[in-house]
């Protein structure tokens, strides 16, 4: 006798959250410990499956890691550089906007991203995922600065200044509040290409000449 179809869909819908439970117990893991240490005993126990459980949903190591990023980019997608793109094309208002947003992210994702940029020489399956990341980052830069005549010192510079790592020493290793971030980095950032503040005033005028 074939199987009812509800008995397929039932078991179907079991399969899947327990794949989902051992995706969410990764990912708590990896914050906790980073991917090195966390070992797949330890994620069938998080999720209160039997190993082979694990293994029936994760047979490599780059499996599991396909199916973190897809959920962590659910549970909080990559900022957008669209967002920067709609304001007006003016460094003094993109600016800003780039720093805060690429900033608030990086708090939001701290341990994920800690993890994947110091362990992905070690753990080539995240190599993908996290140059996705540098492109992303990449492209805030092109779209905050468009239009603002910035040369190729300045534009490394800015890409420099908005990275994770920058981030992180401001923030951990300083220990500024996020706030300060923010409002360090746009200054400096803003010092460094002319930029004046949004609805600063106008420079003062040259001096006539004779």
């Amino acid at each position: 006798m074939a199987p009812r179809p509800y008995s397929m869909q039932k078991r179907a819908a079991t399969a899947e959250e327990t794949r989902r439970r051992l995706v969410d117990a990764t990912l708590a893991l990896h914050a906790e410990r980073g991917i090195l240490a966390t070992k797949p005993a330890d994620i069938a126990a998080r999720a209160n499956v039997a190993l082979t459980t694990y293994y029936k949903h994760f047979p490599t190591l780059g499996d599991l890691v396909r199916a973190c990023t897809t959920r962590g980019r659910e549970l909080l997608p990559p900022p957008d550089p669209a967002a920067v793109a709609a304001l007006p094309p003016d460094a003094a208002a993109r600016v800003p906007r780039m720093v805060r947003t690429l900033f608030d992210y990086y708090e939001a994702r701290e341990p994920w991203l800690y993890t994947g940029r110091t362990e992905e020489r070690f753990v080539p399956e995240l190599q993908p995922a996290i140059e996705g990341l540098r492109v992303g980052r990449d492209a805030f830069v092109r779209v905050a600065l468009a239009g603002a005549g910035a040369g190729r010192d300045a534009v490394a510079m800015a890409t420099a200044l908005v990275d994770f790592w920058a981030w992180r020493t401001l923030r951990r290793d300083i220990g500024l509040t996020q706030e300060e971030t923010i409002r360090t980095v746009t200054a400096t950032l803003q010092q460094l290409g002319g930029i004046p503040g949004p609805g600063a005033p106008p420079g003062p005028a040259s001096p006539p000449t004779t």
